[in-house]
C-alpha cells in the first residue's frame, strides 16, 4: 500500500502586511495658521508738562494793609482798565521803556510809574499784586525748564529766590519798617551782569515765563532804591518808580505768549489790583 502523504503541519507563510505609512498631516491653509502672538509694543513714557493743579501753591505773603487800600482807591475812579492804558499811551509823556513794546504796555508803564511816584507803597503793592497773579501762571508753563533756576526754593547765592523777593517785597508793603526793607535788601541780588531783557537772554513769547526771573529783583528795587537815570540799562540804576512801571511790563510780558490777547491779560491784572 503505498505511503500515505503527510500532511504538513506548517502553515503556509503568511503574507506580510506592509506598514501603512503614516498619512502627513494636511498643512492648513496659511490664512488659517495661528501665529505666534507677538508681544505688546513698549509704550514711551511722555512727561507733560505740569498743570497748576500739580504744582504746590506760591507761599508768599500777600499785601492787606493801608496800601493796598490806597491802590484800590486810585483805581476806583477808572471804569476801564486798558482804556485807560490806551489814554495814557497817546498823550505826551516820557520816552517809553523800549520793551513796553505795544501801546497798552506803554500806557501801563506810565500808569505804574505815575502811582509810585506819588505813592512808593501803592505802587510797589500793584506790582507785587500783579506778580503774585501772574508768578503761578508761570510755573505751570514753564514747568520744569524753570528748575534751578532760582524762582523757587532755597535761597541762591547773590539774593532770594523770586518767591521769596516777593513775599519780603510784601510783607514791606504792610510794614514798612527798617527791619522789612533790610529784609528786602538782603534778598536783592546787587551783581547781575545781564538782565532777560537783555539782546543776549531775551526770550521768545514762546518762553515768555522768562521773564519773570527779574519780576522780584524789580520790585525789591522799587523798594530799595531813590533816585536815579531811567536812560539806563538796569534797575540798578533807574529811579525807584521807574522800577514799579517797568515791573508791571515784565509782568504782562512774562504772560504774553504767542495768540494771547493783552487786553485780557490787562483785565485780569486790574481785577487781581482791585480784588
Amino acid at each position: 500500500m503505498g505511503r500515505a502523504k503527510a500532511k504538513s503541519k506548517t502553515k503556509p507563510a503568511s503574507k506580510t502586511k506592509k506598514p501603512k505609512a503614516k498619512a502627513k498631516p494636511e498643512a492648513k491653509p496659511a490664512s488659517k495658521a495661528k501665529a505666534k502672538p507677538k508681544p505688546a509694543p513698549k509704550t514711551k513714557r511722555v512727561l507733560r508738562a505740569k498743570t497748576p493743579a500739580a504744582i504746590a501753591a506760591p507761599t508768599f505773603h500777600v499785601p492787606i494793609g493801608a496800601a493796598r487800600q490806597r491802590l484800590r482807591d486810585a483805581l476806583a475812579w477808572v471804569e476801564d482798565f486798558v482804556v485807560e492804558c490806551a489814554r495814557l499811551a497817546s498823550e505826551d509823556g516820557p520816552l517809553a521803556w523800549e520793551h513796553a513794546d505795544a501801546p497798552l504796555l506803554v500806557g501801563l508803564e506810565r500808569w505804574g510809574t505815575q502811582l509810585a511816584h506819588g505813592d512808593r507803597g501803592a505802587g510797589v503793592c500793584a506790582l507785587v499784586l500783579a506778580a503774585q497773579y501772574g508768578f503761578p501762571r508761570v510755573l505751570a508753563v514753564g514747568g520744569a525748564e524753570l528748575d534751578s533756576m532760582g524762582f523757587r526754593g532755597a535761597e541762591v547765592l547773590d539774593g532770594a529766590t523770586v518767591e521769596s523777593q516777593l513775599d519780603r517785597c510784601a510783607r514791606w508793603i504792610d510794614d514798612p519798617s527798617d527791619a522789612n526793607r533790610q529784609d528786602v535788601t538782603d534778598g536783592f541780588d546787587p551783581t547781575r551782569q545781564l538782565h532777560t531783557w537783555d539782546p543776549e537772554l531775551q526770550p521768545h513769547d514762546t518762553k515768555s515765563f522768562f521773564w519773570y526771573s527779574e519780576i522780584g529783583q524789580l520790585a525789591s528795587a522799587a523798594v530799595v532804591k531813590d533816585d536815579g537815570d531811567a536812560a539806563s540799562t538796569s534797575y540798578y540804576y533807574w529811579p525807584a518808580e521807574v522800577s514799579a512801571g517797568r515791573g508791571l511790563v515784565v509782568a504782562v510780558r512774562g504772560l504774553r505768549t504767542e495768540g494771547t490777547d493783552v487786553e485780557a491779560i490787562l483785565r485780569d491784572i486790574h481785577a487781581a489790583l482791585i480784588a
